[in-house]
């Protein structure tokens, strides 16, 4: 603040003063003056601080006077918070007047929310200095926690009174450290007389501990001793106590002695009996020590030049021998399998007189030669031809060539899953055509070879499935010759192998695997050729009689589609197509599998399959027969007779079975059989509901000329429909007679009515047995017309 705002607050002070004791007429009130007041800090014609209470002002000089006044009463170090209820000041307001007294006053320090003058540091450098003379030696990290002030500032202070309050020295290496001169003399004789009693390599840690050395002045006067040549010694490990390790000169002398005598007698040295000899990086030791003498370095040792020509000399012999050689029994017990395949490793890189190429290294230490492996091969052709003829006449063979298809049908394109969806579209849509030439109610299907070409895809000839079916075995990796275990057993029986290690052994057998296996391959392909052309006659009649009942059958379920469109009910219908396909269309698919199972030796014990045998044979089916098949078999599940047809076209195609074209006049003559079987059925039944059941099929097929496939629950069914094409009598006939089958069920509780109702019955079976068979379609044709 200038000096003439000074003057003029003075005066200003003085005429309130006046104004104060003039009469009452003349005096400021308190709100006045605080307003008065207020002005003048507005227009910083004036700088002071409130009082906590807001009762007084503080200006900033007499602030800083009160400020050092109280930091004096407390012996020169006072906190900021202590200072806030003394002087009822803020503590923002302190801090403020505190960091300019320490920017403005060298002597006081602003540390850490406390002032401190100089007068205090020195009472402690002086406490400091009491200590350091007692003990010899003081760490600044414990006076922080002592005097509860940083340890910068600290280390500050002391260096600054270094030689004048504080009488000590500072460690070079160990800045947080101060100790006494005379605690140095005392310390660095005691190392001196320790060091110079020592002969052999000695831990520093042991050396410090023993005689309660300082660690932190122990590798300092060290190497001071070292230096200035008082200690004839050397430290190894650095500079911490428990990996350092102090090594007299004499004890290094004679160790470089029995190191050199044991490279020269042995040819080798040991990494662990340096270490035992106080080395603690051997292999930097040897490096230096032998830079001129040309040694391998391995993982455990180094190695002079006799092994590594012993071990060249042994592996030239086992590869001109065409023998094999084991390289660890001839090294010394030290060198372990990882020294043995570096020192192999070693040798055939740098030897001038051993071919690389030809020597075949087998685990970690043995090697021998591609040409001993290879007159290994022909131990095994008695076998490989002897376990091929056993493969193919098991079956083994084709179930291993049928899987390998399998799998590799899985990998098919997308393009051609939808040409197959779209000619499978198309043959639904030829399918629902119902006409001659279109889908399988009168198709007329190309005449193609039977020879069993199923078993290797579908192919324009014979010569092309078997180069496919060839092709495909010799890639065959389901059928095993043999495994490695049974080719190492056979390899032990050898001479030349019988004392060989058995990692030796089994790495032989895993090389000669893949050639055995393909030799195996093809002795079965060759195999199975010929056996295939010796069974040729008698598969083509199997595939004929195949043709045969699959014709029947097909023929049986297109009959019983149109009896099923007699019916207007389509819940009637749809029941009846249901049956229809799990009796009949289950016994078409059983043929099929049974039969394409036997081909692919997928196993099968029957021909009457359950659902679930039947899909558990499907799915271990080549690929191009598992999927036509699927379809069919999944088909006879549903109550869609025209689909059912449409996917056992697709399934006879896939099977190459050829049906012939329908021949109508054999048709009728199979409908004509049917309804002898029916009359012989009748005749021979003996219980009233199979009577009923077998009349009226029977009738049904007088009246529609079609034969229907339904079990006993339908008849009430076909009674119904038969009521409209037959004559009152009969079907008055027919339905008192299902009325006492129905209360023979329902009443075998009441024995006296049971057998009133069988009587009945009985009187009118002839009846209904003669009605059934001499009932013509001649006297219907007006009523079904």
């Amino acid at each position: 603040m200038a000096s003439s705002d000074w003057i003029e607050v003075q005066r200003l002070a003085a005429e309130f003063q006046r104004a104060q004791l003039s009469s009452a007429l003349q005096k400021l009130s308190e709100r006045n003056c605080i307003e008065i007041v207020s002005k003048l800090i507005e227009l910083k014609l004036i700088d002071v601080f409130y009082t906590n209470d807001g009762k007084e002002y503080v200006t900033l000089d007499q602030l800083s006077r009160e400020i050092c006044d109280e930091l004096y009463l407390h012996g020169g170090r006072i906190s900021l918070t202590e200072l806030v209820p003394i002087l009822n000041i803020s503590y923002h307001a302190i801090e403020s007047r505190a960091q300019d007294i320490s920017q403005t006053k060298p002597e006081i320090h602003l540390v850490s929310g406390q002032l401190i003058d100089d007068d205090h540091l020195d009472r402690i450098a002086e406490e400091i200095n009491e200590t350091l003379q007692q003990s010899g030696q003081i760490t600044v990290v414990e006076l922080t926690k002592q005097y509860e002030l940083p340890i910068d500032f600290i280390l500050q202070q002391l260096r600054s009174r270094l030689g004048t309050i504080i009488q000590g020295q500072q460690d070079k290496y160990d800045q947080h450290v101060f100790f006494t001169d005379g605690f140095l003399a005392r310390n660095r004789a005691r190392i001196r007389g320790a060091l110079s009693a020592i002969t052999v390599p000695t831990s520093v840690l042991s050396i410090i501990t023993q005689n309660k050395l300082p660690e932190r002045l122990f590798f300092a006067v060290v190497e001071e001793l070292i230096n200035t040549k008082r200690i004839h010694a050397s430290l190894s490990g650095g500079r911490q106590a428990n990996v350092a390790t102090f090594i007299p000169d004499i004890y290094s002398r004679s160790q470089n002695e029995w190191i050199d005598n044991f490279l020269k007698q042995n040819g080798y040295l040991e990494y662990a009996a340096l270490n035992r000899l106080g080395l603690s990086d051997p292999k930097s030791y040897c490096r230096k020590r032998f830079k001129e003498t040309p040694l391998l370095y391995l993982s455990s040792c180094c190695v002079g030049s006799n092994i590594l020509e012993q071990i060249e000399a042994a592996i030239e012999e086992a590869l001109a021998s065409k023998s094999w050689v084991e390289i660890l029994p001839l090294l010394p017990s030290v060198f372990d399998e990882e020294d043995a395949e570096q020192i192999i490793q070693n040798v055939l890189k740098n030897s001038q007189s051993l071919p690389e190429k030809d020597a075949i290294v087998i685990g970690h230490s043995s090697v021998t030669s591609n040409a001993f492996i290879q007159n290994l091969k022909p131990i095994f052709n008695i076998m490989i031809e002897e376990k091929a003829k056993e493969a193919v006449a098991s079956g083994a063979y084709l179930q291993a060539q049928a899987g390998q298809r399998n799998a590799k049908g899985k990998a098919f394109k997308p393009e051609q899953s939808n040409e197959k969806k779209d000619k499978k579209e198309e043959r639904r849509k030829k399918a629902n055509e119902g006409k001659v030439g279109g889908g399988v109610q009168g198709r007329e299907t190309k005449t193609r070879s039977t020879k069993k070409k199923y078993l290797k895809g579908k192919n324009d000839s014979d010569e092309e499935g078997e180069e496919e079916f060839a092709g495909s075995s010799s890639g065959n990796s389901e059928l095993e010759f043999m495994s490695l275990d049974e080719i190492s057993n056979v390899l032990r029986k050898q001479e030349s192998v019988t004392d060989a290690p058995d990692e030796l052994v089994e790495d032989i057998a895993a090389r000669l695997y893949k050639p055995l296996q393909s030799s195996f391959q093809e002795a079965a392909r060759i195999a199975f050729e010929a056996l295939l052309s010796s069974t040729s006659g008698q598969r083509r009649q199997t595939h004929g009689e195949l043709q045969e009942r699959v014709q029947v059958l097909l023929q049986s379920i297109k009959q019983g589609e149109k009896a099923i469109e007699h019916f207007s009910s389509l819940d009637t219908q749809q029941q009846l197509s249901r049956h229809l396909l799990k009796t009949s269309g289950s016994e078409l698919v059983n043929e099929l599998v049974s039969y394409v199972s036997q081909d692919t030796n997928v196993a099968n014990d029957s021909k009457d399959l359950s659902f679930e045998a039947r899909q558990k044979i499907i799915k271990g089916l080549p690929q191009n027969l598992r999927t036509p098949l699927q379809g069919l078999h999944k088909a006879t599940q549903g109550a869609n007779v025209e689909e059912f047809l449409t996917e056992t076209e697709s399934a006879l195609s896939a099977c190459d079975i050829v049906l012939r074209k329908v021949d109508k006049k054999k048709d009728k003559a199979v409908a004509s059989q049917q309804r002898h079987v029916l009359i012989d059925q009748l005749n021979a039944a003996t219980d009233y509901a199979l009577i009923l059941h077998v009349a009226a099929l029977l009738l049904f097929h007088t009246v529609t000329q079609t034969v229907l496939n339904a079990s006993g629950r339908f008849v009430p069914q076909i009674i119904t429909f038969l009521h409209s094409h037959l004559p009152d009598s009969m079907s008055e006939l027919l339905s008192t007679f299902q009325g006492l089958v129905i209360q023979e069920l329902t009443s075998k509780g009441d024995e006296e009515l049971l057998e009133s109702v069988r009587q009945k019955m009985e009187s009118l079976v002839p009846q209904v047995r003669e009605a059934a068979v001499t009932f013509k379609k001649s006297s219907t044709t007006a009523l079904h017309e």
